[in-house]
């Protein structure tokens, strides 16, 4: 998913002034970030023997849109022998 290319929206007539023009030339703030790429983590020799023993956790955001229970940020917990996810919904990052 994504937006159309510049070379597709100039096709469209609306983008055919020249105010429409210096939009496209605006950069895309979510592109960038959503190409970069890390590395991956190196594997683990450990593996849980028992439910609870290992969890993973990860804390997102916050993002632009709030939920529809104005949360903005939301965090995750793998359990890495069962494979369950929790994820909870946070409308601030102390809660």
């Amino acid at each position: 998913m994504g937006h159309p290319s510049d070379r597709v929206l100039k096709l469209l007539p609306a983008f055919n002034s020249s105010s429409s023009q210096k939009k496209l030339n605006k950069a895309c703030e979510v592109c960038p970030q959503a190409k970069q790429a890390r590395d991956s983590f190196p594997s683990s020799t450990h593996k849980a023997s028992g439910i609870i023993e290992l969890v993973h956790c990860d804390l997102w955001g916050p993002y632009k849109t709030p939920s529809t229970c104005d949360a903005i940020y939301f965090l995750t917990f793998v359990d890495d022998f069962s494979r369950a996810v929790w994820v909870y919904l946070l409308r601030d990052k102390k809660e």
